[in-house]
């Protein structure tokens, strides 16, 4: 018994020597950082910090407690990466056997330059721009670098995180899943450029050029770290959060890196988020600090980069003709440049990183002395914004072309939509149509082409035996206004236009010479020039004595301006110059009914002799007219006296001998003074209109190629109430003649629109613009007919009795 009590005793004492060597003094369980002490992480203790980031390792569930136990009853280890069964070869931009310039993995990280070549987890890296190692502390706080890339760290084999769910707000690699970190180093090594990966990678890449820029400020890598941002903002720049901090980036480094005495490059992407650029700060403050006026520029650095500025679309997309129709709208408003006191409130900048780990005082100081902070004024930005709305407005039309055709800037058609102040300066084909144009002169005030070849200089089709329609004479009208060039014939100030086999005269003339065809006397010199020009054309040609009569008579016409005076002469030049338009005209008329040829007689005999007068070349005039329209020249004569007219010189009606014998009477006794009172016989002047208007409209039939259809009645301009919301009355009036008749032919039109006092092409303007406004999309189509959209007629009967 006593031997069995021993033998048990050392039996025990046995036991209890291997249990207290498998269990050497520490407790059993869960190691020190996982009770929520400060875990250490690749060397830097994370002790100290908010929040303190635990580990929670759980068994695996196929190991009892036991041995778990005995496992962890050894200093822990790090866990080796498992390699997958049968694992697929790896693209070639991801692993590398005996890659170049291999970095070894560093006890500090420090920065990879670009070319340099990291290996992780078996991908392979050569964009540098990262920190790489195993120790890297975070600027502010201790703990480790959000940027580290620590190639100790576990990287999963497969299923990478690509959309980044499993990252928090500012991630850190040492942090983030290893499904994350597989998804982060797939994106570096695929060249940072999948638009498709989670904004997260994006940022903690960012943070390690931050880091760069701003903590250790290597100068010489600022340049390339720039243009890296710009390259990321193209790609990810959809992203407001990134797009903010990728620009306050730029801008903090472009203040850093320049001169402030530089104005800041216009551009309407200037403003990021909610602040004015700093650049522009410190540039416009040093302005105001020596009490410098504002220039142009200057003023739209400022209209650019403030928050209160929101830029519509005409002044975005045609920004590079903004720029310099800005500049005239300023000067014009201030000649002197503006002048703005300083405020009170001074320049400071601070840089607070993506990475929230520093922040950063800039110096913008000059020469010690702090700058007006010039995002404090608001006053002055409201006559700005008048200004700039102005421009945006007169860009509206050109911005709709465009919009509609994007390819159509430098054309003619696009040029013509510019405001005249900007069409000297338009490239490509609209220069090429000016030098060409200007070559046509040779150094005069004329020039004669043909139809065609201006078209095509215009860059205007014109098909294969087609006439030219209403819209190519617009345009043509439309570019030579711009280069202060007149033409005729010219269909806005008359009956007929440009005709294919014909040719157009050119005459140097502000603004192109723009008339009222309408006036009274502009309208009865026409009448007269086109008679004569018909008569001098009787007999096939032109004498020389002929044109000189006509050219004079202008000269000498009364109530003419220079303007109507330089179109009526070279509206002559052509017209004696164009035999065959005139010998086509003059067979027209003659092949008039009996009735109408003899009111035509009758009308030219009034309009020519309306002073009461008749000159030896008027007379030859009216032989010539009775001859082509088939009268007996006598009638001439006898046309003459019952009109009661004074002839100014002697006409032979009949020879006749003087009788004799016949006492001449006494010299009758001299007449009474005449009174200084001028009489005006009324009715005779009426008469005399009515005759004017009469052969006006007759030859307006004459002159025109083809028969016109029935004119649509012509109301006369009202001032009522609108028959459309937005538009006046008499846009509105003119729009519903049209959604009536359905379709009218671009002659009534004009016409219509001038009985209205509008201008023709004006008006389609105004009827589209407020249609862009109403249904975004103009309402008025067509060139040789004008009609609404048919999709929107139904929407614009409904307006029309709304209003």
């Amino acid at each position: 018994m006593t031997w069995f009590l021993i033998a048990l005793a050392i039996a025990a004492f046995i036991v209890w020597k291997a249990m207290k060597k498998s269990n050497p003094g520490r407790p059993v369980g869960l190691p020190e950082y996982e009770r929520g002490q400060p875990r250490d992480v690749g060397g830097m203790s994370r002790k100290n910090q908010d929040p303190v980031y635990t580990l929670k390792r759980q068994p695996r569930p196929d190991r009892t407690a036991a041995q778990f136990r005995g496992l962890r009853s050894e200093p822990p280890k790090r866990e080796e990466r498992p390699a997958p069964p049968n694992p697929s070869p790896k693209p070639a931009w991801e692993r590398s056997a005996q890659p170049e310039r291999s970095v070894a993995t560093p006890s500090r990280g420090r920065w990879i330059a670009p070319g340099e070549t990291i290996e992780v987890a078996g991908f392979r890296y050569a964009g540098g721009m990262v920190y790489f190692g195993k120790v890297l502390e975070a600027p502010r706080g201790g703990g480790v670098d959000n940027s580290l890339i620590d190639p100790s760290l576990k990287v999963s084999p497969g299923s990478p995180d690509r959309a980044g769910h499993s990252m928090y707000y500012w991630p850190s690699y040492s942090q983030i899943q290893p499904q994350a970190r597989r998804a982060y180093l797939e994106w570096l090594a695929g060249g940072r450029k999948d638009p498709e990966v989670g904004i997260g990678y994006v940022f903690l890449f960012f943070y390690g050029l931050e880091r760069r820029l701003f903590v250790e400020r290597v100068r010489e890598d600022f340049p390339a770290i720039a243009e890296e941002v710009r390259r990321l903002v193209s790609i990810y720049g959809g992203n407001g959060s990134f797009h903010g901090y990728a620009n306050r980036l730029l801008d903090t480094l472009e203040v850093m890196s320049t001169q402030h005495d530089v104005r800041p490059a216009l551009s309407p992407d200037m403003r990021v988020g909610y602040e004015m650029p700093m650049a522009a700060r410190i540039y416009l403050g040093r302005l105001l600090d020596g009490g410098a006026a504002f220039g142009a520029d200057d003023a739209l650095v400022w209209l650019l980069g403030s928050p209160e500025t929101g830029l519509r679309t005409p002044a975005t997309r045609c920004f590079d003709e903004l720029v310099p129709l800005w500049r005239l709208r300023f000067a014009e408003r201030y000649p002197n440049g503006l002048k703005v006191r300083a405020p009170k409130s001074r320049l400071k900048m601070q840089y607070r990183p993506a990475s929230g780990n520093f922040e950063i005082d800039v110096d913008v100081r000059l020469g010690g002395r702090e700058l007006p902070d010039v995002a404090a004024l608001s006053a002055p930005l409201a006559n700005l914004h008048q200004i700039l709305d102005g421009c945006t407005d007169e860009l509206g039309a050109y911005s709709r072309f465009l919009g509609k055709n994007p390819e159509g800037r430098g054309t003619v058609e696009a040029a013509h939509l510019l405001p005249k102040e900007l069409f000297a300066s338009v490239g490509g084909q609209v220069a090429e149509a000016r030098q060409t144009i200007e070559a046509l002169f040779e150094g005069r005030s004329l020039a004669t082409v043909r139809t065609e070849l201006l078209l095509e200089t215009l860059g205007i089709e014109l098909p294969a035996g087609a006439k030219v329609n209403t819209a190519m004479a617009n345009q043509v009208g439309a570019f030579l206004d711009r280069i202060d060039v007149g033409h005729e014939p010219d269909r806005r100030y008359g009956p007929g236009g440009p005709a294919t086999g014909g040719r157009v005269l050119l005459f140097k003339a502000a603004g192109g010479a723009p008339v009222d065809g309408e006036a009274g006397a502009y309208k009865a010199a026409r009448t007269m020039l086109e008679i004569s020009a018909m008569a001098a054309h009787a007999d096939g040609e032109v004498a020389e004595a002929e044109f000189t009569a006509i050219r004079t008579d202008l000269r000498n016409a009364t109530g003419l301006s220079e303007i109507e005076r330089a179109r009526l002469l070279a509206h002559a030049s052509i017209l004696l110059k164009d035999g065959p338009r005139q010998q086509s005209a003059l067979g027209r008329l003659a092949k008039l009914p009996d009735a109408e040829k003899r009111q035509a007689a009758k009308s030219a005999v009034a309009a020519v002799l309306a002073d009461g007068h008749a000159s030896p070349t008027e007379v030859k005039f009216l032989e010539k007219l009775y001859k082509t329209l088939g009268f007996p020249v006598d009638d001439v004569y006898a046309s003459l006296h019952r009109g009661g007219v004074e002839v100014d010189a002697p006409v032979a009606v009949s020879k006749a001998e003087p009788s004799r014998g016949v006492p001449i009477p006494e010299r009758p006794a001299p007449a009474a003074p005449k009174s200084n009172v001028v009489e005006i016989d009324a009715a005779r002047l009426e008469r005399i209109k009515a005759e004017t208007s009469a052969v006006s409209s007759l030859l307006a039939d004459i002159f025109v190629e083809d028969t016109p259809p029935p004119p649509v009645p012509v109301a006369s301009p009202t001032s009522g109430p609108a028959a459309f919301k937005g538009l006046d009355a008499a846009h509105g009036e003119l729009l519903a003649a049209i959604l009536s008749a359905g379709s009218i032919a671009r002659g009534d039109f004009d016409e219509r629109a001038r009985a209205l006092r509008l201008l023709p092409d004006g008006a389609i303007e105004t009827i589209n613009e407020w249609g862009f406004e109403t249904f975004d999309e103009p309402v008025i189509e067509g060139d040789d007919d004008v009609t609404v959209a048919g999709h929107l007629r139904s929407q614009l009967e409904q307006l029309e009795k709304a209003a």
